[in-house]
């Protein structure tokens, strides 16, 4: 019998322990949710209309050369001065660019000086182009490097005597004789001569 109250007893201590986990639980993630609910609500949202006259919704704000209504959020006040408009499709600005464009390269045709932005470009693409002949450079010495290291190794084989074989067709071995020994020896030579600074 005592056994039996004591068995109730921690029955009902692990439900009630059990009770106040899951509500201090339920607390923490609502004390969470609160904590998160201020990031949330300050977002603009905005509402615009593009150059099909489909109405479109984002969190970024529109090109300032567009229409645009907030719709709920934090206001972000306009600047007072006048930004650079950026260009939407369609627009008039698009056109403009793409003739101002045209125009420089007429001008770059005819020897015409090139203004700051066109000679950075020139400036980036010629530094491109000399690290890919740099890149290119780099390769063509290791690999000549690796000839030479493969032509003295192929070299030291034929002098130092020795029988020297290789596989045919069928996978058999042919030694070589003395003649071939000499030729192998002759194209070593050549290749030390031709893939090594010496």
């Amino acid at each position: 019998m005592y056994k039996d109250r004591f068995t109730h007893k921690f029955k009902l201590l692990f439900k009630i322990k059990v009770k106040i986990k899951v509500r201090a639980m339920k607390l923490r993630i609502l004390l969470l949710c609160l904590v998160l609910l201020p990031t949330l609500a300050g977002a603009e949202i905005y509402k615009w209309k593009d150059k099909d006259g489909k109405v479109r919704y984002s969190d970024v704000p529109p090109p300032s050369n567009v229409q645009q209504e907030s719709l709920y959020g934090k206001k972000i006040p306009k600047p007072k001065t006048a930004g650079a408009l950026a260009p939407v499709d369609g627009d008039i600005t698009e056109q403009l660019n793409r003739q101002k464009t045209s125009d420089k390269a007429n001008s770059d045709a005819k020897g015409d000086p090139l203004s700051k932005e066109e000679a950075a470009r020139k400036r980036a693409s010629d530094a491109e182009n000399k690290k890919k002949e740099d890149e290119a450079k780099q390769a063509e010495l290791k690999l000549k490097q690796q000839n030479c290291k493969a032509a003295q190794a192929n070299l030291k084989t034929h002098q130092d005597g020795g029988r020297l074989m290789k596989t045919n067709e069928k996978g058999e071995r042919e030694y070589l004789s003395d003649k071939d020994i000499d030729q192998g020896k002759k194209a070593a030579q050549e290749e030390v001569s031709k893939y090594c600074d010496n």
